[in-house]
Parts: structure tokens; C-alpha cells; sequence
């Protein structure tokens, strides 16, 4: 996997308007995505089999645009490949899937409130970003544990690489799903 192709895809998912509760805004979940292997029925099935819409439900997809400031809709592979080619510097897309009933009309986002989300400059801390006096503990008893720094460190980069090879996993899997259409559609086609 080329790491220049690669995009970390911040999915909001949305439910139905009308069945979702209210005190919910959105579930949010992360996805890395290489933009060379990837297309808009593969994106739109991998979503769909983790997160299954309700009976009947369409999904529906947009994207933050960092350049309009707007939410542009993704319909098709050239929308997928577009909305990389917008990001290609930040390599961080916000999307937003909306699941809605087929027989109403879709009503498209147009804004939303980034509290925090932000379009991060830089995902990856420098060593010096960390306090040297950090405390690990419960807050309950007032009870602290001060670890040596480097021990802090030690541990967070072991958590980050995590991240990443859970990442990595998932896009060989999808990779793997991706090729073994191909040869499906290929042997198909000689038949």
C-alpha cells in the first residue's frame, strides 16, 4: 500500500431523521482508504455491511469540501476520485453518510458544526507536544501514578502503531475484496 494514495476518511453517520434519537447527533467512525484501489460500490458496501441501514433505506454520500466550503455529494467513482484529488494535501477527509427512506427526498447537508473535528494540520505528535510531568490514574481516590516520561512515550507510540496496522489490516481486506471482484467480473466476461 503506497502511503501518497492513502486517505484517513472521518465517516459521521447519520440515521433516519425521523427514526433516529435526538440526543444523538451522529456516530463517528474512522476508515483508511487507498484511493488507488478504491471505488463507490465498494466504499458504499464496506460502510453498509459494518453499519446495516434500516429496512428499505438508501445511503447517502457526501463530503466536506475544503476548497468550496461546501457539502458535495459522491454519486460515482469520478465524485470518489475528485474528492481525493481535493484532499490530496491534508490526505483527511470529513464524510457524512446518510441513511434515508427511498420513497422520500433526500435532504443533503448543508452545514455542520465542526466542534473539534476541525481538519487536523498534522495527525502525528512530536515527542515534544507531551508535558514532561503527565500523570496516569483514577481521579476518584485522588490517586496518581507518575510515570517516567519515556515510559509515556514508549506507550503511546505503541498505541499509534496499533492504530496503524489495525488500519492497514482493514484496507488489505478491502484490497482483497476488491481484487477477487475483478477476477470474478474477468472470468465472468470470458464466459
Amino acid at each position: 500500500m503506497d502511503s501518497a494514495s492513502c486517505y484517513l476518511l472521518k465517516i459521521h453517520l447519520l440515521g433516519n431523521h425521523k427514526k433516529a434519537r435526538k440526543d444523538v447527533k451522529c456516530f463517528t467512525f474512522e476508515m483508511v482508504v487507498d484511493s488507488d484501489l478504491s471505488n463507490y460500490k465498494d466504499f458504499i458496501e464496506s460502510v453498509t455491511y459494518k453499519y446495516p441501514a434500516g429496512y428499505l433505506e438508501v445511503a447517502h454520500v457526501q463530503y466536506y469540501d475544503i476548497v468550496l466550503k461546501n457539502f458535495s455529494e459522491v454519486k460515482s467513482d469520478h465524485d470518489l476520485m475528485s474528492m481525493f484529488d481535493i484532499h490530496c494535501k491534508e490526505k483527511v477527509v470529513q464524510m457524512f453518510v446518510s441513511y434515508c427512506d427511498p420513497s422520500k427526498t433526500f435532504e443533503p447537508i448543508t452545514e455542520w458544526e465542526f466542534v473539534g473535528e476541525g481538519q487536523p494540520e498534522n495527525t502525528v505528535q512530536n515527542e515534544d507536544d507531551y508535558p514532561e510531568d503527565e500523570r496516569v490514574g483514577v481521579h476518584e481516590e485522588t490517586m496518581y501514578l507518575t510515570l517516567p516520561l519515556d515510559v509515556l512515550r514508549k506507550g503511546r507510540k505503541l498505541y499509534q502503531w496499533r492504530l496503524i496496522l489495525q488500519r492497514l489490516r482493514m484496507t488489505q481486506k478491502m484490497s482483497l475484496r476488491i481484487t477477487q471482484r475483478m477476477t470474478q467480473r474477468k472470468r465472468h466476461m470470458k464466459k
